[in-house]
């Protein structure tokens, strides 16, 4: 069972559920959480206290800090393949 996120956990987090990695994607902070008409949002920020998006994202999972330099440095394979977000937050990181 997964544990409720903490102001301050390291997160992936995608525009939309299915994780498309050519919608807005983000590796950062959860800050909290934004309260809309059509469901509740997650907040993100960068290390400077920036949130990446104002309306913030639909689905957000904490990863580890080696997980998400693993992302950051693979962003260009992930924005120009066609798998979800998902799957390379799972794929073994000696795999690329």
């Amino acid at each position: 069972m997964n544990e409720p996120l903490k102001p301050g956990d390291y997160v992936l987090a995608t525009k939309w559920s299915d994780g498309d990695p050519n919608d807005h994607w983000a590796v950062g902070f959860f800050s909290g959480m934004l309260a809309k008409k059509s469901g509740d949002r997650y907040m993100v920020e960068d290390g400077e206290g920036n949130q990446f998006r104002g309306n913030g994202f639909r689905r957000v999972k904490k990863i580890s800090l080696e997980r998400g330099r693993w992302l950051l440095e693979h962003k260009q394979d992930i924005t120009n393949g066609n798998r979800s977000l998902w799957w390379w937050v799972r794929t073994r990181m000696d795999s690329r």
